[in-house]
């Protein structure tokens, strides 16, 4: 009985390890599993070597992808080579061959099942250069890019300028579309995704207000040469013309022209920094301001914050300059009349023209005079040359005198003075001259007779 017992017990013990071997012979495949789709091939019973053969197969195909994007008549091509754009082969290959061959041998074997009756499907692994991807975007961005225009009246003509819509690629839809169209081999097209930016004034909105005139303007030359000086210019100018400022509001140069940064478009040119020409980014913004400011001066408008600058100008008299530094020197007005009023900015040639319009109620006359003006001598500043003898000297550079000025607004009706208005006692500061004087001593000196 008790052999018989051992018989039975050993053909139970053998017919487990038939069955056990048989359920586990799937975790011993060389081969990968059945029902694994790679980027929508099957690649079910391939060796690792055969996937790793189609993996560097279409590796060379994406090295040679191209596509067109386009917005309206606009064309912008691209190759996958220029942003490094290809198949992550080993990332991919090792995502492939390691399904079903991770974790516990129950968990494998149910990840084989499902697979098999489901199938499981395996993306393929992207890289590219997201550097050189984001210089084509900006790229591109700077070409589709434009700003809103509002509705404003022409200083030259007096007549109502209509208002522009302005267009913004959308940057970050952008790379995404990108990314997807050069995965995609039918994709060879591709729409830039564009979004209207509106302008906040239009034709409407000046024609209630009843602005018809200039209340003020003022013109000042620049050197259409100086390339980048010039671009600043144009872009500041842009960005105020056509500003509405309602009654009692008031108006904020470094707010409505933002920070001078190349973000935002500005340039390297030359500026005032602690009373010297020196280069830095957004230089010859305070040409506009300045402009601005006797365009306001003209209109009879409250000024609420101005400064001068450090040393004198050549496109404004003295006393009649508006510096501004972004988060630390403002130019702002308020609006005193009882009507709206725009300011207008127009470049043309080598002129910047700004003007305050409005209703203009009274047929006042605005003056700008000077009084009090005093000339600040330049002051000497001595240093030792030891190549000049003693008593020798030589000017190394020559200073500049600085002056002393008081502003006042007069304001007429009918050649009657109404009103004078004490503006700003300004202080332009000297440079220095620098005179070099003589160290060094003669070897002989001459005897006296």
């Amino acid at each position: 009985m008790k052999r018989r017992l051992l018989y039975v017990s050993a053909l139970l013990m053998l017919c487990l390890l038939a069955g056990g071997g048989w359920l586990m012979h799937p975790l011993f495949s060389n081969r990968v599993y059945a029902g694994v789709v790679l980027d929508g091939v099957d690649v079910s019973g391939k060796s690792r070597d055969e996937v790793a053969q189609i993996l560097l197969r279409w590796q060379q195909e994406y090295h040679n992808r191209h596509i067109i994007a386009y917005y309206g008549d606009q064309t912008f091509p691209l190759d996958s080579k220029r942003v490094d754009f290809n198949i992550d082969v080993e990332a991919t290959l090792n995502d492939t061959w390691n399904y079903g061959r991770q974790g516990s041998w129950w968990k494998r074997l149910q990840s084989i099942r499902l697979a098999a009756q489901n199938g499981y499907h395996v993306p393929l692994h992207i890289q590219y250069n997201k550097d050189k991807l984001d210089h084509v975007v900006e790229t591109w961005k700077e070409a589709i890019d434009f700003p809103p225009k509002n509705a404003a009246l022409s200083l030259l003509t007096g007549n109502i300028v209509p208002q522009q819509t302005g267009r913004k690629l959308a940057t970050g839809q952008v790379r995404s579309i990108l990314l997807q169209a050069l995965q995609t081999p039918d994709s060879n097209r591709v729409l830039l995704p564009v979004v209207p930016l509106y302008p906040a004034i239009t034709v409407a909105d000046i024609n209630k207000t009843g602005i018809k005139e200039a209340l003020g303007t003022y013109t000042t030359e620049f050197n259409a040469q100086d390339a980048n000086r010039t671009a600043n210019l144009k872009l500041a100018a842009q960005k105020i013309n056509g500003y509405m400022v309602y009654p009692g509001k008031t108006f904020s140069f470094n707010e409505v022209v933002g920070p001078r940064e190349k973000a935002y478009g500005f340039k390297e040119a030359m500026e005032i920094v602690d009373n010297e020409l020196v280069p830095g980014i957004g230089g010859g913004i305070c040409q506009v301001s300045s402009t601005l400011y006797n365009a306001v001066l003209l209109a009879d408008l409250g000024v609420v914050e101005r400064h001068n600058h450090s040393k004198p100008l050549g496109y404004v008299p003295l006393g009649r300059d508006a510096t501004v530094v972004f988060g630390a020197l403002d130019f702002r007005f308020a609006n005193t009349s009882k009507a709206p009023v725009m300011i207008m900015a127009e470049v043309l040639g080598n002129k910047l023209s700004i003007g305050v319009c409005g209703l203009k109620h009274l047929a006042e006359t605005v003056e700008i005079v000077s009084a009090d003006r005093q000339v600040i001598p330049p002051p000497i500043i001595k240093k030792g040359d030891k190549e000049l003898y003693l008593g020798e000297s030589e000017i190394e550079k020559q200073g500049k005198p600085g002056f002393k000025v008081t502003m006042f607004r007069i304001v007429r009706y009918k050649g009657k003075e109404l009103r004078r208005e004490l503006l700003s006692r300004d202080t332009y500061l000297p440079e220095n001259t620098i005179v070099k004087v003589g160290t060094k001593i003669p070897l002989f000196i001459k005897e006296q007779k």
